[in-house]
């Protein structure tokens, strides 16, 4: 089996002008924004952490709350976990959200306060949703961590997942669909390094769109362990250029992530 090899933590969004010729500014001043991955690093904190219970389906239709059609979680209808909306991102998901707000949605037994990787080695606590079932996970990075309040972003990696965006994009999608989706080229920087897989410049496509709105979101690329014929390194590269014509192939979507976060 191929396991994905995902690109290492960039920001939700990142502007042209954080990114110079082949060298990131420095991201210290924000790392609460730096919410990427690297695919160690997921392996190290899903298999460090032991899964929660698992409950069956109605247990989880029965405790849980949806957002559908009301403005407070706290008044909400249980959630029908079956449903593709409910995995729909940034849905109705918001920066005020609270740890027993998520609890009564998605059910106690699917949420859980948890380390998640951040940029270069550093740990954040967070909330990882529905941890046993790969599929459905998702991880939320606090507004707020040290009162563990509020909600900064959501973060969803791997190479299938029933999450996705109201634009349709969802992890797995390659590179060559999303050109054809974008109706334009695509820059991105160079794979396997501390940023890399992170889409610099949509060109005017048509996907530009979801990174300027609010909250943004934003993709990051990733491969398989044995694809080939794809940029390594700290470069930008556009998905037209011939000599990493494979990569349209090879390379996919293997993280969503938005963010609530103001961006001053």
């Amino acid at each position: 089996m191929d396991f994905p090899q995902f690109p290492t933590p960039v920001s939700w969004t990142m502007d042209r002008a954080e990114y110079q010729g082949d060298k990131m500014k420095s991201w210290n001043e924000k790392r609460p924004r730096l919410w990427l991955l690297g695919w160690s690093a997921v392996c190290v904190c899903s298999f460090a952490i032991a899964a929660p219970p698992v409950a069956s389906e109605s247990d989880e239709v029965r405790h849980s709350a949806s957002l559908q059609g009301v403005k407070l979680w706290e008044d909400a209808t249980p959630a029908d976990l079956n449903a593709d909306s409910t995995y729909l991102l940034p849905g109705s998901f918001h920066a005020k959200v609270t740890l027993e707000n998520l609890r009564r949605r998605f059910g106690p037994n699917n949420v859980r306060v948890s380390k998640l990787a951040g940029a270069e080695g550093e740990e954040f606590n967070g909330i990882v949703l529905f941890g046993g079932d790969p599929q459905r996970r998702a991880e939320i990075f606090f507004a707020d961590e040290a009162n563990q309040r509020g909600i900064g972003s959501i973060r969803v990696i791997g190479d299938k997942s029933r999450w996705h965006f109201d634009n349709g994009l969802r992890v797995g999608v390659t590179l060559a669909e999303l050109v054809a989706k974008n109706g334009a080229p695509i820059s991105y920087t160079g794979l396997d390094w501390d940023y890399g897989g992170a889409i610099i410049d949509w060109h005017g496509g048509r996907l530009d769109a979801m990174t300027r709105g609010f909250p943004p979101k934003s993709i990051g690329l990733t491969h398989g362990a044995h694809a080939s014929g794809f940029p390594l390194g700290e470069g930008t590269y556009r998905s037209d250029d011939k000599k990493y014509a494979n990569a349209l192939s090879v390379l996919y979507v293997g993280m969503l992530s938005v963010g609530f976060e103001d961006r001053d």
